[in-house]
């Protein structure tokens, strides 16, 4: 996963569709450039910058791609020009280049995504984007040197000896602006998906979000991903309605992010969705609100020319939003957590691979399951096989691997996993044996060329790889994980609900010597079939 800075905050994002009967002083040309000092706070044009409100977030760029702009900029290099345009309330609308603005004020702010701009944002900075903030500050005070110094020398020559002969630089460093014509807001859309075509291309998923930005899974998955901080999609609705999807968006990050996961891992506990953080997150969780909506889950590389059509505005609809949103949790609760429909799934089993490498492809494959499951009524008999089912996984898990290789990762390769487990499970159903589901894999065409692969230790190596450390803490995690005594599968830690052994309507204390960890599921529901099937 690249490792990506989030700059989001520092430049406020706005509607910039001008009211019909006031057009008047819109896209008129603005200044041909902008210096440091027109990027710091308190100046007349820091205080118009904006970003369209359907523009994607500013956090693409590594920490090295930051610090080398910055680089840039200070040494006076050319810098490609900012496009932008102006509304009629003479805000500056930032069509193309949020990324080079950004990275300037966020060092002029010292805010790589978790300084004061962004706390104020976000509110609390999640961890990883905290660790991206410090990497890229160390980074940039190490190759370039913080603001403040900068200012220290400029105010007082000799006082940073170090910068100074660059100090004289800034005060020519100029980024180019250039300026769309015209009053019409909609053409200024049209022109930011034109443009993004071009230098840093827009991704065909990312693109599909964007048109789809005001539809209740857009905005679902927007609020999920920033765990219900960050830029307001939702503040048109009712207090009652923004709290809901607020507290759900929370819910949902919370059960699919937590604890978040250490590179290199050194915990036990896994969260399901990976890195919280990423290129990936947000496609990954907006496929995973439309699985959970029953809403089409597209291949947007397929026919990307017809999200190249800006959609036009639309405020977020409020009721079909907050349902959107809770149906994902519904199905989120089933995968995880302690709400009585958890089935408690171990992520080590379903979502990492054999190195601990994560899986996204396979959190969508593992949901769509789910959702059959849900329309089938199928999850008594799900559970009755689950630890076979499991094992079969863990034992194969280069099966995965392979699917994901052949047909392609996250949207391109989840119905084939997806069918993958069912191939599995029906077998299981019908008493098949591991080496018999093997034998009926290789005779089938679409899975004889999955080969089970095991690591081949080397003979030569004198000092562990960390793909050896890892695969050897995935396989203790999985071997000392506890085992629920009502379906004999794994549980996941943050999963687990303390049972009775002997019911309390029977008299049963609650002691230690009469309990046991079982699945949420197995708890609340599996627990009473087994009690039918006995009576």
């Amino acid at each position: 996963m690249a490792e990506v800075v989030n700059l989001d905050a520092l430049i406020p994002r706005e509607d910039f569709i001008a009211p019909p009967d006031d057009n008047s002083g819109a896209g008129e040309s603005g200044k041909q450039s902008a210096s440091a000092t027109d990027l710091t706070r308190g100046e007349s044009f820091y205080a118009t910058l904006r970003k369209p409100d359907f523009q994607r977030e500013t956090a693409a760029w590594t920490p090295a791609a930051v610090s080398d702009f910055i680089e840039a900029f200070v040494s006076n290099d050319l810098i490609p020009a900012i496009i932008c345009w102006q509304s009629p309330a003479r805000l500056t609308f930032i069509i193309d280049g949020a990324h080079r603005l950004s990275a300037i004020m966020a060092w002029i702010m010292d805010d790589y995504g978790a300084g004061g701009e962004s706390v104020k944002f976000y509110g609390k900075i999640p961890d990883e984007q905290e660790r991206m903030h410090n990497k890229t500050r160390e980074l940039v005070n190490k190759k370039v040197g913080s603001y403040v110094q900068w200012r220290a020398e400029t105010m007082n020559p000799g006082s940073v000896p170090e910068l100074k002969q660059r100090v004289r630089a800034l005060a020519h460093a100029k980024v180019p602006l250039l300026w769309v014509p015209g009053n019409d807001a909609t053409k200024a859309e049209k022109a930011f998906f034109t443009i993004n075509q071009s230098a840093v291309e827009i991704d065909a998923t990312e693109l599909k979000i964007l048109n789809a930005r005001s539809k209740p899974n857009a905005v679902a998955a927007r609020s999920i991903v920033r765990n219900g901080t960050g830029t307001k999609y939702w503040e048109s609705f009712s207090p009652e309605a923004q709290k809901v999807v607020v507290d759900t968006a929370r819910s949902i990050y919370s059960a699919l992010y937590r604890p978040p996961l250490q590179t290199p891992p050194r915990s036990e506990e896994l969260p399901v969705a990976g890195h919280g953080y990423g290129s990936q997150t947000l496609p990954l969780i907006f496929d995973l609100v439309n699985i959970a909506n029953g809403l089409p889950v597209e291949d947007a590389g397929k026919n990307k020319k017809k999200y190249l059509i800006p959609q036009g505005h639309s405020k977020p609809e409020e009721e079909p939003t907050v349902t959107t949103i809770k149906e994902t949790e519904r199905l989120v609760r089933r995968i995880t957590g302690k709400h009585p429909s958890s089935l408690g799934l171990h992520p080590g089993v379903y979502f990492y691979a054999t190195n601990f490498r994560h899986q996204p492809t396979a959190v969508l494959a593992v949901a769509q399951l789910i959702r059959d499951l849900e329309l089938s009524n199928g999850f008594l008999e799900f559970t009755d096989h689950r630890a076979a089912f499991e094992e079969f996984l863990i034992n194969h898990k280069m099966y995965i691997n392979q699917l994901t290789i052949k047909h392609g990762s996250m949207v391109k390769g989840f119905m084939p996993i997806r069918d993958y487990y069912h191939f599995v499970l029906d077998r299981i159903r019908n008493g098949r044996t591991e080496a018999e589901i093997e034998s009926d894999l290789g005779s089938d065409p679409k899975y004889q060329t999955l080969v089970k692969e095991r690591p081949t230790p080397s003979k030569k190596a004198k000092e562990f790889s960390q793909e050896a450390k890892n695969a050897k803490l995935l396989s203790d995690v999985l071997q000392k994980a506890f085992v629920c005594p009502l379906c004999r599968a794994r549980i996941d830690k943050k999963a687990m609900q303390l049972d009775h052994v002997i019911e309390k309507s029977k008299g049963g204390a609650a002691d230690i010597d009469n309990s046991e960890w079982s699945h949420p599921f197995c708890n609340s529901t599996y627990k009473m079939e087994l009690a039918k099937r006995t009576a």
